[in-house]
């Protein structure tokens, strides 16, 4: 499954059962742009290696990263983490999509007595 593919299954399950009292959003700086367009982005505040999904829960301020099950960090999402983590951020990175939608409930961003079953979920 493609880091797009488990983004994508990641905000579907999200958006039919986060909680109501968190909120979330994804950083979509993986795109291919010209570098015209990189320059402006990056001059707008665009962070290389920010984590795919951003959250605030009970105020505080969470990253998750996403990655296949075979995938790793580039030195850009080190820094974002360690960056992230000094301000008093919290970041997880998630392998696959089972290590995803456990982080997800580690995480407590589910309503309660949602159950997911993630073998009913994979492709």
């Amino acid at each position: 499954m493609s880091e797009t593919a488990l983004q994508q299954h990641c905000v579907k399950l999200l958006n039919s059962y986060a909680r109501s009292d968190i909120v979330f959003w994804a950083c979509p700086n993986g795109e291919q742009r010209s570098p015209k367009t990189g320059a402006r982005l990056k001059q707008l505040g665009v962070k290389a290696g920010a984590a795919d999904l951003m959250f605030v829960k009970a105020g505080q301020f969470i990253g998750l990263e996403l990655k296949t099950e075979v995938g790793c960090l580039s030195k850009k999402q080190e820094q974002f983490q360690e960056d992230l983590e000094r301000a008093g951020g919290f970041y997880h990175v998630a392998f696959g999509l089972e290590d995803a939608i456990k982080t997800l409930i580690d995480m407590e961003v589910f309503r309660p007595n949602i159950h997911i079953n993630v073998k009913g979920l994979m492709p």
